[in-house]
This record gives structure tokens, C-alpha cells and sequence, in this order.
């Protein structure tokens, strides 16, 4: 579509950025903004406009579509979309370029990001006499072919303050940062098309951070070292209290086998000792207690008779027949008298002589 002016074009980026901002139809603006890059160049304007506007518009449409694509979470296509609506690399405003990258190293997206800035970066040469960078001949001369106006080249311009935040966004938050790979940014540095001021700058920033990661090292290897060292002297002590916990377990269980030893023998001592507890007798109402120690006299002096028994059996098998023989003897003597007395058969009829009385 063509604009008949420069306010119509500023109200079509305005009517963008409110969807964007307001209204939250990132894909209309998105879309709405694609539309104002690609028909700028072919506008036929009212009143001539210069580059500087030109640019600044094509800028504002630019960062619509890369805060569209934020939003939509598509900011890793953000790069693919800006080379077709401004035709190349090198045509994407660095400040658009700029902030499309930022948002690519934060989301993490690294490989994708390293070949779009080595790829920006090799379009453009530093022109030492003018203090700018400006797009290369092969560039210019792929462009020139491409319109009718090949007597008359164009050249575009870029600022050594844009190229060299391009620069720094390469080199310090990629290479050194992300790849922590310093060495290969210091090596970037030293062998680009750069001022003398920018290349000590810049490497002034990567020995600053390379300290940074060293001495970020050497505490990580000291906790690393001190976490190893405090492991091994729970390591150590853990092993000390094991053997000192073996050896309290292996007393334990001498102490332990001692007790039962002592245990079983008093077992055995009860066992064989029941025989001399005390013995409760009751007869009737009456209670007798034989203790333990009289018990065991009465025991030993049994067994005592019992081998005396053994031994002197026969003797006093002889003596208790004789004993028990006399006695039978004696009993035998003793009814044989009583029943040899004689006996008067009238005894029972006679009368008993009368007693005389006594005279008072």
C-alpha cells in the first residue's frame, strides 16, 4: 500500500504499537509492522523525507516485530522474519539488530545467535580515513545489481560505536560468557578490523572478566578442596567411630558371653542346689521349716548311712537278726509263764471271807 505522507506512516506504527501494548494482538502488529517496512522504500511521499526519518521509521517498525515475537515466544525465528522484510543482514537497524540479540542470548539461544553476528560482522570494513564502517564492495556491488541505478553505487554506513556494541555482544557475552571461551574472543579482537581505542576496550573488559573467572575458580577449588578435605575427616572419623564402635561391640559381646557363662552356671549351681532349699513340713496346725543348711546335714548324713549300709551291711543284717531273735525269745519266755501259772477253777463260787468290823 502506498502512504501519501510521513504522518500517515507514524500513524500506522502508533495503531501497531497500541495492539501491542494494549490490546495484546501481537500477531496484527507484528503483521501491521512487516507491512510499513516493506512499503517505505516504494512510498511515494507528499514531501521529500530524509534518511535519518526514513531510518528512524523503519527502526520503530523493526522493534515492534521483535517485542511481537517476544511476546509470542518466537524470538528465536526473529531473525529469519528480519532478513526477508528488510532483504538482507546487513539491512536490519542496529538497534533492532541489537536487541534482537540481547533477547536470543538471554533466552540461551547461543549457536543460532554466533552465526547471525560473525555473518553481520563480516558485511562491514572499517574506513580508517573516515572513522566509519561501511558496507562491503561485494555487497555493494550484489546490491547495485539488483536496481537500475549501476552507474550510480550506494554506500551504507554503519558507526564504529554501533559495530563495536555488535562487537562487544560477540565477544563478551557470547564467546566469553556463554562459550566461556576467552581466548577465542581475545583472538576475535586481535586480529578484527578495528580502532585501537575499541580494541583496547574491549579487551580491557575480557581480561577483567577472565580475573573474574579465575578467582570464580580457584574458590570453586577451594570449597571443592575443603568439601574433600572435611569428607575425608568425616571419612576418618567415621572410621574411627566405627573401630571404636567395633571395639564397644566386641566387649559388649565379651561381656555379654561372660554373663551368660555366669548365667549358665548358676543355672546349673540352682539346678543342682534345689535339693537344699528349705522345705516347709505342716502337720496338722503346726508348720516346720527345715532350712537349707540342716537339709543338707540331714542329706549327707543319709547318703552317709546309706554307704555305711553298703559297707557293714552284713554285720548289721547279723546283729538286727540276733537283736530281733532275743527279743522274740523274750516275748516267747514271757507268755510261756503267764499261761504255765495254775489257776483254782472254784474261785469264781467261793465267798469272799467277810472282813471284821471295826469297833469305834
Amino acid at each position: 500500500m502506498n502512504f501519501a505522507s510521513e504522518l500517515q506512516i507514524w500513524e500506522q506504527i502508533d495503531v501497531a504499537e497500541s495492539r501491542y501494548t494494549m490490546d495484546r494482538k501481537y500477531e496484527e502488529a507484528a503483521s501491521l509492522a512487516s507491512d510499513i517496512i516493506q512499503t517505505i522504500p516504494n512510498s511515494n511521499f507528499e514531501t521529500p523525507v530524509d534518511d535519518i526519518d526514513l531510518a528512524s521509521m523503519m527502526n520503530s517498525a523493526g522493534m515492534l516485530i521483535v517485542q511481537s515475537y517476544e511476546q509470542l515466544g518466537r524470538i528465536r525465528q526473529v531473525f529469519i522474519e528480519l532478513k526477508k522484510i528488510y532483504g538482507s543482514i546487513w539491512a536490519i537497524p542496529v538497534e533492532v539488530f541489537l536487541t534482537g540479540a540481547n533477547l536470543l542470548v538471554k533466552d540461551g539461544f547461543k549457536l543460532e545467535l554466533r552465526e547471525i553476528l560473525e555473518e553481520y560482522l563480516s558485511k562491514w570494513e572499517y574506513m580508517i580515513d573516515a572513522g566509519v564502517y561501511a558496507l562491503r564492495e561485494d555487497e555493494t556491488n550484489k546490491l547495485s545489481s539488483n536496481t537500475l541505478e549501476n552507474d550510480h553505487k550506494r554506500r551504507y554506513f554503519l558507526s564504529c560505536e554501533f559495530y563495536l556494541e555488535v562487537a562487544a555482544v560477540y565477544t563478551v557475552k557470547l564467546l566469553a560468557r556463554s562459550f566461556c571461551n576467552i581466548e577465542l574472543a581475545i583472538s576475535w579482537v586481535d586480529s578484527a578490523d578495528l580502532p585501537q581505542d575499541g580494541r583496547e576496550a574491549l579487551l580491557k573488559k575480557l581480561q577483567k572478566l577472565a580475573k573474574k573467572q579465575r578467582r570464580a575458580a580457584q574458590r570453586a577449588a577451594a570449597r571443592v578442596s575443603t568439601a574433600s578435605s572435611n569428607e575425608d575427616s568425616v571419612e576418618t572419623e567415621n572410621e574411627q567411630s566405627t573401630a571404636s564402635k567395633g571395639d564397644k561391640e566386641r566387649k559388649d559381646f565379651s561381656r555379654k558371653l561372660v554373663q551368660q557363662s555366669i548365667q549358665r552356671g548358676s543355672d546349673r549351681l540352682d539346678t543342682f542346689l534345689w535339693w537344699f532349699r528349705s522345705i516347709k513340713i505342716k502337720i496338722g496346725g503346726l508348720q516346720f521349716v527345715i532350712p537349707s543348711g540342716k537339709l543338707m546335714l540331714l542329706f549327707s548324713l543319709f547318703f552317709w548311712m546309706s554307704f555305711l549300709l553298703r559297707k557293714r551291711g552284713d554285720v548289721f543284717r547279723s546283729l538286727a537278726k540276733s537283736k530281733i531273735n532275743s527279743l522274740k525269745q523274750a516275748a516267747f519266755d514271757a507268755l510261756r509263764l503267764a499261761f504255765s501259772v495254775q489257776m483254782n477253777p472254784l474261785a469264781a463260787v467261793q465267798q469272799v471271807p467277810a472282813l471284821p468290823r471295826a469297833s469305834w
